[in-house]
């Protein structure tokens, strides 16, 4: 811990680095400086008061990196659902299986980037940019290794691969908005680089059924060696221009002393707690045999439960609350959670606007396959004004909040938001015409686009750069959470009424869905329209919340500019 004297030079610092910064961002800055220690703020500060280090021109291939690795982290989830019947008839894989090749990615992410946040933000030299790197890397590995499974071994090869592409997609993710954040925030443009990246993920859901779709048609193997050619691009380019800058005179951590200090209660207790919970949600939506059973699912359940009250014993007290000490940081730094701004932006934003966003696609993915009588290409085709609307108002926003602010722009896009997702249960039948629904779909798509590229970037100016790979990768890690949130309530309350084999039909081949069970569809539709409309109003009232002043960075100088 740094003594009085160092604490009040810190201070000192920070009122002078962040004189233009709103008040409410300044103050938990400060907070946070206060408890660092000392070569820790010498980090922050410099990084703070960052000048041009390396060529101006190298912060765009940076962005251009990231956002390749965003478009096909997010096509890759997209894409594989046109492929499913493709995969089930050339794998022999069965229904259960086939959903945890879907969600055996998503469960890799949620469980990996915690520890790659808290590593990315352990001050060891060079190591966002290299475990980013290495991301590519490993992604890329994986699509080759999912592309050549083997249907002797029944889809259980291809469950093991999509955990490598699962840990490269993290590796990527965990750090990417950090990263970014880090080369722009001297030009005070985190806003833009924040808002492109939102783009690109965007456009991965647009583009991943349209290129599954094209793709499949030639083998099933190539939705994944899609990725390969482009994979190798981004790991090369990451190697030779994307490197973090390294600060002359700063003392930084050595990894034989995060392995001596590292919270491996916290970290144990919180990976695993975080797989009983996907193990027991999908087997009780998707019965596997044993695995489902009740007692399974109660054990499990208890087994969750007890691990979630270590970790959150470990953090708050054991290793965090009056016992926190900088040399020996909590897996999960709680005193994140005190930040009201990160709170609004990552954990709000991050859990509940993912849930919201996510009810919104899988409702209406069953809905066009459903009463819409759509086949999975078809249906991701009819979904794409809803990306669209999220690409097109995504990087104007977050130009504009490095401009004019953060708070008009998120309650405006969220208020745009629930009034479209107000009107869609009120008008939307199996008989509306597609131009409604399209329209519906593109205005619900621009409100979240205004919102969320001013929430990512505040996400990442409202903490310390010392803790923008925490804050960038909690906020994946609610992110996925939220998508199996989302599945829970689609799949209980849209087709809970449905049996099994009716529901495989509908989920994986589309096509239709029988007179005799569209009454209760359409009214769990509806109500998951309605719970996405409430949803959607909280976050918007919250939102009120966020500062209005924008961060203004000193800019770098003309004359480096020009360089």
């Amino acid at each position: 811990m740094t003594d009085k004297n160092e604490v009040e030079a810190v201070v000192s610092t920070v009122d002078s680095t962040f004189s233009n910064v709103s008040d409410t961002i300044a103050e938990s800055l400060k907070h946070e400086m206060e408890h660092e220690t000392k070569e820790q703020a010498a980090l922050d500060i410099e990084m703070a008061k960052a000048r041009k280090i390396e060529p101006p021109s190298r912060r765009w291939i940076v962005l251009a990196t990231a956002t390749l690795g965003a478009l096909f982290v997010s096509l890759q989830g997209s894409a594989l659902i046109v492929a499913l019947p493709d995969l089930m008839t050339h794998l022999s894989i069965d229904f259960a299986t086939i959903i945890w090749v879907l969600l055996t990615y998503t469960l890799a992410i949620t469980a990996i980037v915690p520890l790659l946040g808290y590593i990315g933000d352990a001050g060891l030299k060079g190591i966002r940019c290299r475990m980013f790197n290495y991301g590519f890397l490993v992604f890329t590995l994986g699509s080759l290794l999912c592309g050549i499974s083997q249907q002797k071994y029944a889809g259980y090869d291809l469950l093991a691969y999509r955990v490598v592409q699962g840990l490269g997609g993290a590796l990527l993710f965990a750090n990417c908005f950090a990263v970014v954040a880090d080369k722009f925030y001297p030009y005070n443009q985190v806003g833009l680089a924040s808002g492109i990246i939102n783009i690109a993920f965007a456009a991965g859901t647009i583009l991943g059924p349209v290129i599954g779709g094209a793709t499949v048609r030639a083998s099933w193997s190539w939705v994944f060696f899609f990725n390969v050619p482009f994979g190798a691009i981004g790991t090369i380019t990451g190697f030779v221009f994307c490197h973090d800058t390294i600060y002359p005179h700063v003392q930084y951590a050595s990894f034989r002393k995060l392995v001596k200090t590292f919270d491996y209660t916290g970290f144990l207790s919180l990976t695993v707690s975080i797989g009983l919970l996907f193990v027991v949600v999908v087997s009780a939506l998707f019965p596997n045999g044993k695995v489902s059973e009740t007692s399974s699912l109660i054990g499990m359940g208890v087994g969750f439960g007890v691990l979630f009250i270590v970790f959150i014993v470990q953090e708050a007290f054991v290793r965090g609350g009056k016992r926190f000490e900088a040399t020996r940081a909590p897996f999960m730094d709680f005193r994140l959670f005190t930040n009201w701004v990160f709170n609004n932006t990552v954990v709000l934003g991050g859990l509940a606007g993912g849930v919201a966003r996510t009810n919104l696609v899988f409702s209406f993915i069953f809905f066009f396959q459903g009463p819409y009588a759509k086949d999975p290409l078809m249906a991701g085709i009819l979904l794409i004004p809803f990306g669209l609307g999220i690409m097109l108002a995504g990087m104007p926003s977050g130009g504009l909040a490095d401009s004019f602010g953060f708070r008009y722009l998120c309650v405006a896009g969220l208020a745009l938001s629930s009034i479209a997702t107000l009107i869609m249960p009120l008008v939307i039948n199996p008989d509306t015409n597609t131009w409604i629904i399209s329209a519906l779909l593109l205005v619900n798509g621009l409100g979240w686009g205004l919102y969320s590229s001013p929430s990512a970037s505040i996400s990442m100016l409202c903490i310390l750069p010392q803790q923008r790979a925490s804050s960038s990768s909690l906020r994946i890690m609610f992110t996925m959470l939220s998508q199996m949130i989302a599945i829970v309530i689609c799949f209980k309350v849209i087709i809970s009424g449905m049996p099994p084999d009716a529901v495989q039909e509908l989920f994986i081949y589309g096509g239709g869905i029988k007179t005799e069970y569209l009454e209760s569809f359409m009214s769990g539709w509806k109500v998951v329209c309605w719970i996405t409309f409430a949803i959607t109003v909280i976050c918007c009232v919250c939102s009120w919340g966020l500062p209005v002043t924008p961060v203004i960075a000193t800019p770098a100088e003309p004359e480096e500019e020009a360089k």
